[in-house]
Parts: structure tokens; sequence; C-alpha cells
């Protein structure tokens, strides 16, 4: 339970402010709820799929051969770096969790607006 608290607090506030949001333009309808939801979870799963992708090593030659290029023209720069596959290991499946819960939530306001 521990693992998934951040998640469902940020969900749980994201979708507080989502519900806040519509009522101030006065457009709380099932269909706006999901778009909007939809929107929302987007963002957090277009970060954590980047920190995945990240992580995974991929760009870990690229971050190499640039250190190593641009390393020539200042000597005095220390030749260790953080590599990008270390830099959002942490914190990846917070962003992935919190935009699949937010994605669920989407669904099924899309569902009932079909229903």
């Amino acid at each position: 339970m521990k693992k998934i608290k951040w998640p469902l607090l940020t969900s749980a506030a994201a979708s507080i402010g989502i519900f806040i949001y519509l009522l101030s333009k006065q457009s709380l309808t099932i269909r706006s709820l999901s778009d909007t939801f939809f929107i929302v979870s987007l963002f957090f799963l277009i970060i954590g799929i980047a920190m995945w992708i990240m992580s995974s090593g991929f760009f870990d030659n690229f971050q190499r051969f640039m250190k190593n290029y641009f390393r020539f023209r200042k000597k005095n720069e220390p030749k260790e770096f953080v590599p990008f596959s270390e830099i959002g290991k942490a914190h990846q499946l917070y962003w992935l969790e919190t935009g699949g819960i937010l994605l669920i939530v989407s669904f099924v306001s899309l569902l009932f607006y079909f229903l």
C-alpha cells in the first residue's frame, strides 16, 4: 500500500482539481469529464514514458559521445557523468501509475457516456 499511496493521492488531487475546474466553467458533463481526465492523464503518461525510455539506456551512448566531444574543448571537466539511465529510474513508476489511474477513470466515464 505504501508504493501506491502517492499516485493515489496525486490522482485524487487531480480529480478534485478537474471537478472544480469543470464546475467553474459550468460544463460538468460526462463527456467533458472524460475528455479532461484523458488530457490530464496524457501529461503524466508522456513524462512517465519518457523517463522509462531514458532508463532503458537508449540515450546513454549518445550522452557519452556528446560528453567526449565537448570534453576536448574543456580540459578541466571531470570525466565522470551520471548516465540518463540512472536519472529517472526511481520515479518513473509514479508517473506511469498516476497517468494509468487517471486514464482508467477517463475510460470509465467514457463508458458511462455511451450507456
